[in-house]
Order: structure tokens, then sequence, then C-alpha cells
């Protein structure tokens, strides 16, 4: 008979309900200053769906009317320094952060609305509104609300999206020795969203100072919980991480709060993430002023029942039964509040002398301006200003001769030496000396708080390294082991760090650098051998640099370093073991900003190539004979590449081919020679030719993988196929 015992969670898991004495035991002020959130925020909500239903929101309008409470309860005692971010369904938060920021001390019943609370409304509506008054310059809309310094790291439309960036804030600030913390808020449609627990995993390994609070308001749109899941005590999910839980009453602010006290010394002591569930409901559908009862997925009673238990009204009962408020005080606070969002709306919109009467508008006046349409995608590029650029061929001091991949370790040595801002992260960096390459050899040993290996979990640790980049108090550097797994991480990605700049208003920096490596020829199949840059050159936000010799690799990886926006350094495995030349002690220099390489000069047809192809290119030419003139790119994201060089070159040979090696459907060079002939179509002899890799991905057969891929002897055939037209010239 096989012998059996009752396993217990390692993490307590509580549930927690406020009684009168907690009541009657909490700050008078505190209670008060609660009461005047929840009537602001209720009214704000309000105003809100009245403009949707004139047509004046354009987009959603995801109401937090009900779901008060958890905001409110979770947030009113938080420092300015602590950070909370969110989902679609964000308002609430948002405001009761902005709300508490500005008021340090408290609301005064008597006297709620002040200036600064009256700006915060304003500019948070005009946010939604799409207006250039508002916090993302009108970006944002109602469901990226961002403010960073009252500590609102901002809203989220993608489920789940927002709480590997959360991690990676609490991270940065368990990192600066500080005892803040960081909230991230989701819903119940979240909970089974794999960013979420592999964030959840990632935290408790790593004892990072992060509330996942769940928001369970029954229903994802019209699915509920428990037709996803079995168990529907969503806490739970906290025991298989270890992380402590509680399980709390949504619509009562003060368990929400007791709950968080309990929470907050936990995560200020060091002791790691945890999880509070709150149970709350939203009185209307998931967008707009219907209930969901007119959906059809919610019963009438059911609703009444949850209405019966509003948190305001909850709130105004026990501090009425308390004294300290009556009924005509209550009253007053919804009255105050109200007559701030009327305030607010004036400020915002007109009536509209072009509709029908009683139709109003919005102040024409006050959108953005459409040239400020694509501001922002990227930065300016200030930070470069006077830094000591250096071409290879220009270097006239001492040089040592070594392996591509040692001067891809020796950079970040010296990097990591001179900035503590810079981290290394990613699967098994910090092992085998110097992780699956070679890449961050010594630095584990040298800087051990700092090289951090992560678990086998790309969604986790990519948008964790865009929290730490957004925090802005130190620069990641993450490792995507082969690039095809950046398919896994596309959210964190694209959807988070490459629009994070310009969806947010254009002004905070993303510094991070993510490192991976094409390993076509290695026989590693399918699902590990693709190249990047066509992808990353289509994605707005991502600078792109591809360098192809161990001297530009330094310049080109001292530059992503030094830029504040997200930067790709696509590495190649066929140059990993090739010799080259790089300085000896001179480690500091920066390949000049967007400019190409031509690394041979010809007159009969452009060649443009990057990476190792760049040398495949080289060899092919010289194989023909042919008077080719090849560029290396080096810069290849649409903001940066050279078409000085290339214009002029083109001017020249009046012929181009682009030769990369990758498949031709996520080929680079698909949306480059499009650009080329819109630029140079009256130069050009003949339409642009390219060489790439077949349709498939490659395989593992050495046989099947080698045809998949382009080599030189493709670049041989393209070249002399080109000679016919331009006539043999050379």
């Amino acid at each position: 008979m096989a012998q059996e015992k009752q396993l217990q969670p390692g993490s307590t898991w509580v549930e927690l309900r406020s009684t009168s004495d907690d009541w009657k035991g909490a700050d008078p002020n505190f209670l008060l200053t609660m009461l005047g959130q929840l009537h602001l925020i209720r009214a704000f909500e309000e105003t809100v769906l009245e403009l949707a239903g004139e047509g004046l929101v354009h987009g959603p309008a995801h109401s937090s009317i009900g779901q008060e409470g958890g905001a409110v309860g979770s947030i009113a005692g938080l420092r300015s320094t602590d950070a909370v971010n969110g989902s679609h369904r964000g308002h609430h938060q948002f405001l009761a952060k902005a709300i508490t920021h500005v008021s340090p001390q408290g609301l005064n019943p008597a006297s709620l609305v002040t200036d600064d609370i009256q700006v915060v409304l304003q500019r948070t509506l005009a946010e939604i509104l799409g207006l250039a008054q508002g916090y993302c310059r009108g970006r944002g809309g109602s469901m990226h609300l961002q403010w960073f310094e009252a500590g609102a790291l901002g809203t989220n439309a993608i489920v789940g999206g927002g709480v590997p960036l959360g991690a990676g804030n609490a991270w940065a600030q368990k990192a600066s020795k500080t005892d803040d913390l960081t909230v991230s808020y989701f819903g119940d449609g979240a909970v089974n969203i794999g960013s979420v627990l592999e964030t959840l995993n990632l935290a408790a390994a790593w004892k990072l100072p992060l509330c996942f609070f769940i928001e369970n308001n029954l229903y994802a749109v019209s699915t509920s919980v428990a037709e996803v899941t079995a168990e529907p005590r969503l806490s739970a999910r906290a025991l298989g991480f270890n992380i402590p839980a509680w399980r709390v009453d949504g619509m009562d602010p003060l368990a929400v709060h007791l709950a968080m006290k309990k929470a907050e010394e936990h995560m200020r002591s060091g002791a790691g993430p945890v999880v509070i569930e709150a149970e709350v409901y939203r009185f209307f559908h998931q967008n707009g002023a219907y209930p969901g009862s007119a959906f059809g997925y919610r019963s009438k009673t059911e609703e009444a029942e949850w209405r019966a238990r509003d948190p305001l009204v909850r709130t105004a009962a026990e501090l009425t039964t308390l004294g300290l408020i009556d009924e005509a005080g209550t009253a007053s606070i919804r009255e105050q509040a109200q007559s701030a969002m009327s305030a607010a709306v004036a400020m915002l919109v007109e009536g509209d002398p072009t509709g029908k009467p009683g139709t109003r508008r919005i102040r024409p006046d006050l959108w953005p301006d459409a040239g400020f349409r694509d501001v922002g995608v990227r930065g300016d590029l200030s930070e470069l200003h006077g830094a000591r650029t250096q071409e290879e061929w220009d270097y006239t001091g001492p040089t040592t001769q070594g392996k591509f991949i040692d001067a891809v370790a020796a950079v970040m040595d010296r990097r990591m030496s001179v900035d503590d801002r810079i981290v290394v992260l990613g699967e098994d960096v910090h092992r085998l000396k110097g992780g699956t390459n070679g890449a961050t050899k010594g630095l584990s040993e040298k800087f051990p708080a700092r090289v951090l290996g992560t678990p086998i979990s790309e969604n986790a640790f990519a948008g964790l390294s865009g929290g730490i980049a957004l925090d802005g108090r130190f620069r990641p550097v993450f490792e995507f082991m082969y690039p095809d797994f950046l398919w896994v991480a596309a959210d964190q990605v694209f959807n988070q760090i490459g629009k994070a700049r310009h969806m947010f208003g254009g002004d905070n920096p993303v510094p991070v650098v993510l490192r991976t490596k094409v390993a076509m020829g290695s026989g590693y199949g399918s699902q590990h051998l693709m190249d990047p840059a066509g992808i990353f050159a289509t994605s707005p936000g991502w600078r792109i640099v591809a360098p192809s010799t161990p001297h530009d690799y330094i310049g080109l990886m001292n530059a992503a370093l030094a830029i504040d926006d997200p930067v790709i350094v696509i590495e190649h495995v066929d140059l990993y073991a090739q010799s080259g030349s790089y300085p000896t002690d001179n480690l500091d220099y920066q390949t000049p900003f967007g400019k190409a390489a031509i690394r041979r000069v010809g007159n009969d047809v452009t060649v443009i190539s990057y990476l190792s192809m760049v040398h495949n290119a080289l060899e092919a030419i010289g194989q023909t004979g042919i008077d080719a003139e090849l560029i290396d790119l080096r810069w290849l994201d649409r903001a940066s590449i050279d078409w000085e060089t290339i214009g002029a070159s083109v001017r020249k040979t009046n012929s181009v081919l682009i030769v990369e090696q990758g498949a031709m459907g996520t080929s680079y060079g698909g949306w480059l020679s499009d650009e080329i002939h819109r630029r140079f179509f009256d130069w050009l002899d003949r339409p642009v030719a390219r060489v790439t890799g077949g349709e498939a991905s490659p395989s593992i057969s050495k046989i099947l993988e080698h045809a998949a891929i382009a080599k030189t002897e493709d670049v041989v055939a393209a070249l002399l196929s080109a000679q016919k037209d331009f006539g043999g010239r050379s």
C-alpha cells in the first residue's frame, strides 16, 4: 500500500473581511479621504459615460463604476514613490493614484476639490477624449493612462500585458535599495494569461516587491469565471508559486485597505511578492452604459444584489454610524464631485454650432496637431551629442586580434565597469562561462548582482526589462537565445516596449537593448534559425544594429547602450569564431550613428548587405570580378538607415542587389527594396534584385538547411545575372 501524506502550501492564503471594530479603529481622516475619492471617481466615470453617449469619446469607455472600492482601498495609503499599473479598465486606479499624489494629507469633505485635484480630473478627462492637454497628449485615450510623477506607470489595453512591466519597476525599486513597491492590477480574464503566470514565477523567485492585484469582477466581457477555470477563487494561483495571498471583499474599501497594509508589510520587508484578490462587480457591460443583463449574460437579480453592496453606499453608511458624516455631508461630497466634473467638461466641450440644439462638440482648439502624429515614435538622439565616434579604417592605435565573440564579451565588460546602471539578463547568461556562446564571459563573476539568469519565460523577462527601462534608473540588456523566441514574447517586444514612448505621449525614454543571434547553418531547425531584421524593421519604435566585424560590434553596442530607445543588436553565429582586430585598450568609442560602411568601392552595381552576408558578398564579388560597390548597412531600422550613402552609390551604379541570408517571407530586403524604388527610381536601370533564402524556414537536414539559406554561390549567380543588364562595364 502506497503511503500518502497531505501536503500543505508554502505560503498563507487568507480570506479577510472587515469588522465594526476595524471601522471604529481606523483613522477618521483616512476614512473620509476614501469616501471623497470614491465619489470623485464615480462622478468622473458617470461623466465619461455621458460623453460617450453623445459620441464624444472616440473608442471604448470601459467604466469602473462599481469597482472603485478595490482601487481606493488599495491605493489611498500608498506613497507617491510606490507605483501602480493596470489594464484597459483602469480609470479608477489612475485617478486614485493621481489624487493621492496631489493630496498627501488627505481630502477635506467640506472643501473636496482643490485646484490640483481639478487639474487631475480635467487632464484625465482630456486624455480620454484624445486631447492635447491629456497626460499622454491624447494618444493614450481611455486605455493608456500614465503619469510617472504620481507613480502611475500606465494602464494597458492588452489583457495581462502590463504585469511583466510592473515586475520590472519592482525590480528597479528593489535594486535601488528602497522599500517602495509596485501594484499591478488585472482582472479575472488575465489570470490565465501566460505573461501573468510567468511573472508570478519570476517575481517569487527574485522576491520582488510586487503586488498582483486581481480585480475579480466575475466576467471577462461576457464569459464567467466559472466557465473558464475549475478554481474560481483566483487568489489560489498564488499557492503554486509560494506567494502569500489575501482574498477580500472589494466592495468594502476598508477591507481592501487592511489587506493591502498586511501585503505592504510583507513586500517592504523584502519578503517578496503578494497576491490580493478583490471580489468586485462592474455595474455596466464591458464597454458603455448598458448593464450586462441587456446582453443576456447576467440576470437583473444578480445585478441588483451587487448594486446593494455599492462601495460608496457601504462607506457612507459606516461613516454615518461612526458619526463622522451625515446624509447632508455625503450629499455635499457628491455634489462637489459632480460640480468639479461639470467644470472640467466646460473647459473641454462646447455647444455644437453645426449640430442639433443641445448637442455638444469637443472644443476644436484642444485637439492635438496632426503634425504630432509620428513625434516620439523614437527619441531625438540628443543623448548621442558629443559622443566619441571611431571607424575601423581611421583607427591607428594598438589592436588585439581576437574572435568576434571575444569582442562581444569585452565591450560588455567595459560598459558594465564604467556604468553601474547596466544589467544583463536572460537564460543561462550567468552560467556556462558566458552563456551558451560566451557572450557574457566573466561578467557574472565580476558583476554578480547585475547578471541575472532568468527562468525560461521570454514573456516575463522581456516585459520585466521594459519595466526596468521605463523606470529610468537602469539600462537592461536582455538576451533571446534565438530570435525565433521573440514570437513567444511578441506582445512585450512590440506592443509594450516598442510602442511605449509614442503611446504614452512621446517623452519617456525606453533605454533597453535586446541581444540575439542568427544561427542559420547550425542545424537547429525551423524554430531557431530566423533572421529577425525584417520583423523589427516593420515594427515602430525599435532601432536595429547588425555588426559584421568585431570593431563595429564594439562601436555599435556602445551606441546602443547610449541611446534612449529600444535597440536590437543582431549577431550571427558564423561571425563568432571569425577573427578580426579591435582596439586593445580603447573600447569606449561609438560607431557613427546612422552611417553605413563601404566595404568595397565599385561602379557597376551596388550590393547592400549586413551581418555575415557582407563577407559572403565580398567573396562572391571576388569570384566574379565584377566591379561592385559593397555597402554594409550596420544600422537597419527605418529611422537610422544611411540613405545618403545608399543614394550616392545608386546614382553612380544605377543598379542594386540586396543580399540577405534568411527566408523570403520575413525578409528585411522586401521593405528596403520598396523604399529604394520609391527614392531612387529615376536612377535605376533595372529593378532592384534580391538574394534571399527560400520560402521555408531552414530545417534540420543538413542538405535541406543548406538549400533553404542564401550562400555565396547565390550571390555569384545574382551578380552574373545583373552583369547582363549593365553590359559588363567592369
